[in-house]
């Protein structure tokens, strides 16, 4: 039977190329997990050498291991999906967006992106895996999560993300979102609009993380730090 014309041989494919197995492997710039030493907050890389994608079963696996402040696992029986959502209906339980952390949103992420092909917009941009050099100078990886949000009975709630989804709200745009259902353990803060935040800058943030959560129970506080991921 004859191949399709569009179907070529591996050989063949690399030689129109003009490129080795091993050039093309490197320019895949897939992450070398041997050389990895620490995993930090991906603004912590200085020079960003790999991307890749997550898998749903590894970003489940993520998920599933966020754990509350007191060691429980909200997430160890919850289902996720990824879809767009527009920030106006979600809930917010912290009182403050800072404007130093949009405004490098703004103009960091997409100078981070630049070099690979993948979307450059942090409205649009998936789960991935970073690698590359942090300040320190050591061989480090770094993940990217879309926004998390908790569904609770009809609120959609935001874990993480504020800053990301402000932006997108303040635009009239969607987001990419990763939303949580079936969560084992309540919201750690009261349920809120969008009325009720107020924008300030760093300086002004409260030392006492009480008074920047609404009703907030400690205890329950998702540590997304416990996974080195940058909430």
């Amino acid at each position: 039977m004859q191949k399709p014309e569009w179907e070529i041989g591996k050989g063949e494919f690399f030689r129109r190329l003009n490129l080795t197995e091993r050039d093309f492997e490197a320019k895949l710039s897939l992450p070398d997990l041997h050389a990895i030493k620490r995993i930090v907050p991906l603004k912590s890389l200085s020079l960003v050498e790999s991307v890749a994608p997550l898998s749903y079963a590894l970003l489940l696996e993520l998920i599933s291991k966020i754990r509350t402040m007191d060691g429980r696992f909200p997430f160890k029986n919850s289902k996720i999906s990824l879809c767009k959502v527009d920030p106006r209906n979600l809930k917010i339980g912290q009182k403050f967006a800072y404007r130093e952390n949009y405004q490098g949103i703004l103009e960091t992420l997409p100078n981070i992106l630049q070099k690979f092909a993948i979307a450059g917009g942090f409205g649009d941009l998936g789960a991935y895996l970073f690698s590359g050099m942090d300040e320190g100078g050591q061989y480090a990886m770094a993940f990217y999560l879309p926004p998390i949000i908790e569904q609770h009975v009809a609120d959609f709630v935001i874990m993480d993300g504020i800053h990301r989804n402000l932006l997108n709200k303040q635009m009239g745009s969607t987001i990419l979102a990763i939303i949580v259902k079936n969560v084992d353990v309540e919201f750690p803060c009261g349920r809120r609009n969008w009325e009720e935040l107020s924008i300030i800058d760093w300086a002004q943030k409260p030392t006492d993380i009480n008074e920047r959560y609404f009703d907030l129970k400690k205890n329950l506080f998702r540590d997304l730090k416990f996974l080195g991921i940058d909430g």
